[in-house]
């Protein structure tokens, strides 16, 4: 067995030393992903500001000092978020408004208020008023329906017949709703839900699904057990 050339040799491990730049207000480090997990090491300042200045950021003049030849280490960068917020801090805000509007399901009615168009800072509180006690706010809710598409290939036919069933029942309903609170409360204005009443296709619905649940029925009545749920609690007696 030849023994190694320990002559030629290079150690694993190598101390180098590298640049990190950071923001002198917020202390935020330039990084790749733009947190600091995905921190930029330059090998020289001189790199570093090349990468700065291309990411947006800038020199903080007003903060360092007042010598003319500054060192490398007494340089002072802003990120760009910085910079907005300075600018903002020493020129005032461009506020801008945001309208009023109100949410028709939950009758929740939200007041004018302003930002600031340069920085986003909140230059007014929101403010949100409730809707009456007896304002018909909707509670949306929904089921998710499973079924295996060999076995029942009823199933689509069966959840399309109840999906129409459902809106339709559920709109004439919103609609009763909003009868009653119009009686209270006449000058509201009755919101769009984007659901058309279609009472016929209601009805047809109905009986296309009472014509299925009865052959569904039928079946279930006279099914032979299959022999693989003897694991199971059965029982086909009809109810």
């Amino acid at each position: 067995m030849s023994t190694p050339d320990t002559t030629t040799a290079r150690p694993t491990f190598t101390t180098t030393a590298c640049v990190l730049a950071s923001c002198y207000d917020c202390g935020h480090t330039l990084s790749y992903d733009g947190y600091d997990g995905g921190k930029v090491h330059f090998p020289t300042a001189d790199a570093a500001r090349g990468d700065l200045e291309a990411e947006g950021w800038s020199r903080a003049h007003d903060t360092e000092p007042s010598s003319q030849d500054i060192p490398d280490a007494a340089e002072r960068w802003r990120c760009p978020s910085c910079i907005v917020k300075r600018t903002c801090a020493t020129s005032g805000h461009l506020p801008y408004t945001v309208g009023a509007w109100s949410n028709p399901r939950t009758g929740v009615e939200h007041l004018p208020w302003q930002l600031c168009e340069r920085c986003d800072a909140e230059l007014t509180a929101p403010v949100s008023l409730n809707p009456p006690t007896d304002y018909p706010t909707e509670t949306p809710t929904h089921e998710e329906l499973y079924w295996d598409r060999a076995g029942l290939p009823e199933g689509a036919d069966l959840a399309e017949a109840a999906q129409v069933l459902i809106r339709q029942a559920d709109t004439i309903g919103w609609l009763n709703r909003w009868d009653a609170y119009l009686t209270t409360h006449p000058d509201a204005t009755v919101p769009g839900n984007g659901q058309l009443l279609d009472i016929p296709a209601g009805i047809a619905a109905a009986d296309r699904l009472i014509t299925l649940a009865t052959a569904l029925r039928d079946r279930l009545t006279h099914a032979t057990i299959p022999a693989t749920t003897t694991h199971m609690a059965i029982t086909n007696a009809p109810h």
